[in-house]
């Protein structure tokens, strides 16, 4: 394909029909090409006279000469070409300016019946008006032969319908004349699909679909900006992030084109609209370019006419590339120049932090106070709408400024937490370079805690062990005041808990007299009782003390802007979920955005996520919990790869779900792609987690090795002194796989191993989930019992997934037993549960044995759903129907429950659940908590209930619900 017809096949299909049409109708026909500057016009019409010389036609093209002082200049070269074979030599002499008889002149056209002819005038406005009114009056003549004259005209920016120069005169002036009557084929950009032929053809440049979007973007499909950004990757594929940094360098050919006819007024006025960017008020610009609003306003024209700004206010260039190839050509110095007085105005106007940042970057040091405050206001914002290298630019540009130590210090620890997530190894060198030649004790304190924090994170904590012991070596002891040395020993305990287990075992004698000291006031204070209640968690033996300790440990009021308040979020709301204090999690959970730092873009935004992602877990909202963590998926898969503890987790947390979910070849995957899936794992506290997903994963495909990695989570924790169900219930769930293998003795051992620490620590989530699992071991009535055991104390736990497994197994084991109406009720509310929980595979089991439920004699059920005639020890068979459904019917699971009186009928539905739990005996705290409400919600709505109702108390409740 000729280099002129890619992406203009439908205009050069157009000028092909111009010259069949002036063939067959045997007259003049005219068209003009018209399009802004570097659109392909000449091009176009380059690849018209080919086709028109290829066609037959007498061809003679002429470019705009601009020379107004010689008349007739263009319609003299164009004869002259047509009889250059003739070898006379005709020119057309100016006599009037008005104009005379222009027959003569037309006539100099040799035309003949065999011959036709095509004239080509590129850039008509710089034709001189007695050549335009030549070819005018040739389009007002039938000569004798066919005759097809192109021209090209200049859009202005202020629209497709106007042109620029002599061309857009008055109606009378013979270019607008000659405009109005031809056929306008107008050059729009390059589509996107086109540009990556057009680049192959131009500058051996190889696109895809994202990067000639971008090109797009940056140049509105126009040709030469096309050209001017790829010539510097001619022979290579460009990646987007290349594109734009070629477009930001400014480095561009091609500017002159759109600059050299400029005057000075306009020149300065572009230069201050490319500094102050997009959006740039009139006012200001004149005011940056030293010019008054009226001559701004002249200018504004001047530049929408030559096709740089577009034609609305606020000004704006036509393309993102003008601005930057304008850029480009300003000097440095006074573009430094430019942008501190652009700084310095629109601070005085009042305008967006954001915006003045920007100018304050790009200068350079200031050496005001405000500066710095307002780089660093900006770096927040920025970070906060997820522009995380503007942010980081910012902040660089705030360290520039004059700063005292301690300012240094923060700037310099949020721009290493911005790095830290994108780049650690960066964040790493900026923090630790900071610390070496920090002399200040409390900066010095500052740096250390960061840094130490950022190579725990990293999977590093034997590293942030060293800087924690160097930071106590460096500073020695402080006369008055040892609340830096405490923090120290406090930070390196929980690094110690984040590495190889011998890291740990390493801190335990300091640790033992640490927790014994007496805490100073503030930040200290909470994190010793931070860690005092994860302790407590891994003992297993005092709840209420982790309880009070992580209360005492959660960050509040002024402390939620300070650094590390995530992390004790982390910690003590994950000791809440541990002690079963679901809903007082989820509370500061939603608290926890408005802790410093957790941001997206942040470690401390992930743990505040996969804390969410953890309750909600706890809660059995398996649906909140993977739309939680999918987001972070990409982020989670490659930092675990690579070893950070946090990441491991959170992998391993969202594998879980998926496999809860039915989705467990995603989970397989997931666990693939992260490294986890093979070993060995490394020997710390997070690979417990780990293990136990690739035990969840392999469950129904390989027992035997879930068997085996749930054993080795088992010996893990066992080695790290945590005896806990509430953090692993390890044994358990070994129990279940080892009893559904046949092997019960062993599987009683460990279920009852894990009912004996469950006891001890004493949350109706540890105990329900051990009883289920010795229920497992057992058979007959015992089984029944224990099941019947589990299932009432997760009914008054927020465990509602766990409750849906136990209610499960006891309706089957019901069935056996031939109690079906039971077995009914059990399995009914289990498969709402189960359902509501988003647990598929657990609502399709259900199924399964609601199905076998075909009748309720005295025997046990066959699977097949007929019923045997063997007697069994049970109660007296219910009476109920022969014939069951298949499934229960849809209206079943989702209705709410009967209402046995009508006063209930009165009722909200919040008010009505409320009843139906303090009916069945559960207190306030415990509605409360199965809820996710307050206890004074449970409260409010109990009095109102009653007082619809005309009782006084939970005593007439089962008066109430028996209709009486």
């Amino acid at each position: 394909m000729a280099l002129g017809e890619i992406g203009r096949r439908s205009e050069t299909t157009r000028l092909r029909a111009v010259l069949e049409q002036s063939r067959r109708e045997r007259g003049p026909v005219v068209a003009v090409v018209r399009g802004e500057p570097g659109a392909g016009k000449s091009t176009l019409l380059d690849a018209f006279r080919a086709e028109a010389s290829a066609a037959g036609f007498r061809v003679a093209v002429v470019r705009g000469t601009g020379t107004e002082d010689r008349p007739y200049a263009a319609a003299n070269r164009l004869i002259a070409q047509l009889r250059a074979d003739d070898g006379k030599l005709v020119e057309i002499r100016h006599r009037t300016p008005s104009g005379d008889d222009l027959g003569g002149p037309v006539a100099a056209v040799p035309t003949g019946q065999d011959t036709p002819v095509a004239l080509c005038v590129d850039d008509m406005t710089q034709v001189d008006r007695w050549s335009l009114r030549w070819l005018l009056e040739l389009s007002r003549t039938l000569p004798p032969a066919p005759l097809a004259v192109v021209l090209t005209v200049r859009i202005c920016g202020a629209g497709a319908g106007a042109v620029s120069g002599p061309a857009n005169g008055s109606p009378d002036e013979p270019g607008s004349a000659l405009l109005a009557a031809a056929e306008s084929i107008d050059l729009s950009g390059l589509r996107t699909h086109d540009l990556a032929e057009a680049a192959a053809a131009r500058c051996r440049v190889r696109l895809d679909t994202r990067t000639a979007a971008v090109c797009r973007e940056l140049t509105g499909g126009n040709p030469a900006l096309l050209h001017a950004l790829l010539v510097p990757h001619t022979g290579s594929a460009p990646t987007a992030d290349a594109l734009r940094a070629t477009a930001a360098s400014g480095v561009l050919t091609g500017a002159d084109r759109w600059l050299a006819p400029l005057s000075t007024s306009a020149l300065a006025l572009v230069r201050a609209v490319a500094v102050l960017g997009g959006g740039a008020e009139v006012v200001d610009s004149a005011e940056l370019a030293h010019l008054t609003v009226e001559e701004a306003l002249g200018a504004v024209d001047q530049l929408v006419e030559a096709c740089l700004l577009a034609n609305h206010t606020p000004l704006a260039f036509r393309h993102p590339l003008l601005e930057t190839m304008v850029l480009g050509r300003i000097a440095a110095g006074t573009r430094t120049a430019l942008h501190l007085r652009a700084a310095a105005l629109l601070r005085d106007r009042q305008a967006a932090t954001t915006t003045v940042a920007h100018h304050l970057a790009a200068a350079g040091p200031l050496g005001e106070e405000w500066a710095m405050r307002c780089l660093w206001r900006a770096a927040r914002q920025l970070e906060q709408e997820g522009r995380h290298q503007d942010a980081a630019r910012c902040l660089r540009a705030a360290l520039r400024e004059p700063l005292c130590p301690h300012e240094k210090s923060a700037v310099r620890r949020e721009l290493a937490e911005l790095d830290a997530f994108a780049d650690p190894e960066r964040a790493v060198r900026l923090l630790d370079a900071a610390r070496c030649e920090s002399h200040d004790p409390g900066v010095v304190l500052e740096y250390a805690l960061a840094l130490a924090a950022v190579l725990a994170e990293c999977g590093r904590a034997e590293d942030a062990v060293t800087v924690l012991d160097d930071a106590v070596a460096r500073l020695g002891r402080t006369a008055g005041d040892d609340s830096w040395q405490l923090r120290l020993r406090l930070h390196k305990a929980f690094a110690g808990r984040r590495g190889p287990l011998w890291l740990a075992q390493a801190a335990d004698d300091p640790l033992g007299n640490l927790a014994c000291r007496t805490p100073h006031q503030g930040i200290a204070s909470r994190e010793l009782a931070a860690l005092r209640a994860v302790q407590a968690v891994d003992a297993g033996a005092d709840r209420e003390a982790a309880v009070r300790h992580a209360r005492q440990g959660l960050p509040g009021g002024e402390e939620c802007g300070s650094a590390g308040s995530a992390t004790l979020l982390w910690h003590t709301c994950g000791v809440l979920v541990a002690a079963g204090e679901v809903a007082e999690a989820w509370t500061h959970c939603g608290r926890g955005r408005q802790v410093a730092g957790a941001r997206p873009g942040r470690w401390d935004h992930l743990k505040v996520e996969l804390l969410r992602a953890r309750v909600l877990r706890a809660r059995g909202d398996l649906h909140g919990a993977d739309a939680t963590l999918t987001p972070l998926a990409d982020r989670l898969l490659a930092f675990a790869a690579t070893g950070h503890p946090s990441a491991v987790t959170g992998v391993a947390a969202l594998a879980e779900v998926r496999v809860l979910k039915g989705l467990t070849d995603s989970a397989r995957s997931l666990l693939a792609e992260s490294g986890l899936e093979g070993d060995p794992l490394p020997w710390r506290r997070d690979s417990a987690h780990a293990l136990a997903a690739r035990a969840a994963v392999h469950e129904s495909d390989d027992p035997a090795r879930a068997l085996e990695d749930l054993l080795a989570a088992g010996r893990l924790l066992e080695e790290a002194g945590v005896r806990n169900p509430a953090v692993l219930p390890w044994r358990s769930r070994a129990a279940r796989l080892l009893a559904a293998g046949g092997e019960r003795k062993e599987a009683a051992e460990f279920a009852g191993a894990e009912v004996d620490d469950a006891r001890r620590w004493g949350t109706r989530e540890s105990l329900g989930s051990a009883l289920h699992a010795l229920a497992l071991t057992e058979t007959g009535k015992r089984r029944i019992d224990l099941l019947t055991d589990a299932a009432g104390l997760l009914a008054r736990s927020s465990d509602r997934l766990h409750h849906a497994f136990v209610q499960a197994d006891l309706g089957a084991g019901l069935a056996e037993f031939g109690r079906g109406e039971a077995a009914r009720a059990e399995l009914l509310s289990a498969l709402r549960l189960a359902r509501a929980c988003g647990a598929e595979p657990l609502a399709r089991r259900v199924q399964g044995a609601w199905r076998s439920l075909r009748g309720t004699g005295g025997g046990p059920l066959a699977l097949s759903g007929t019923q045997t005639t063997t007697p069994t020890p049970s109660a007296a068979p219910d009476s109920a129907s022969a014939a069951e459904p298949s499934a229960p019917p849809a209206s079943a699971l989702h209705a709410a429950p009967q209402s046995p009186s009508p006063l209930l009928d009165r009722l909200t539905p919040q008010e009505r659940k409320i009843l139906h739990l303090a009916k069945d005996g559960h207190s306030n705290r415990d509605i409360a908590g199965r809820l996710f409400v307050a206890v004074r919600t449970v409260e409010f709505h109990l009095s109102g209930a009653y007082r619809k109702l005309g009782i006084s108390g939970r005593r007439q409740l089962a008066q109430v619900f028996s209709g009486g």
